[in-house]
């Protein structure tokens, strides 16, 4: 049972490091590729000091890599599943919206109990 704590706790943390707007816009853009700092920090809009501690959480969380070349640190990500994992909860909430799409439209096809009664 410790284990399963364990391994709870671990799930909890990466999904809460994903669970911030900019941190996953941050992610979608290393995954066309290695960027620095600059560049992400112009294409997700945030100061160099705020994009520092969203890439902290990542980077504590495994899932972004920092190597330093010269005064530059290229940011990547750990491994292409990352990226996967967010496509994942993405089609995820497609199918949600879809299916939510599908019963307002199903509802609105209902005639309302009362007459000139509109919902």
């Amino acid at each position: 049972m410790k284990n399963d704590t364990v391994r709870y706790a671990l799930f909890s943390e990466v999904f809460s490091a994903l669970a911030h707007p900019k941190r996953l816009e941050i992610i979608h853009y290393l995954g066309e590729g290695q960027k620095n700092a600059g560049e992400l920090a112009e294409l997700v809009s945030l100061s160099k000091a705020n994009l520092s501690q969203h890439l902290s959480v990542l980077k504590a969380r495994g899932l972004v890599h920092c190597e330093k070349c010269g005064t530059f640190c290229h940011y990547r990500l750990t491994s292409p599943k990352v990226l996967e994992t967010c496509e994942i909860v993405r089609d995820l909430i497609l199918d949600q919206m879809q299916t939510t799409t599908q019963l307002q439209e199903a509802l609105a096809t209902v005639v309302p109990l009362r007459k000139g009664h509109q919902g």
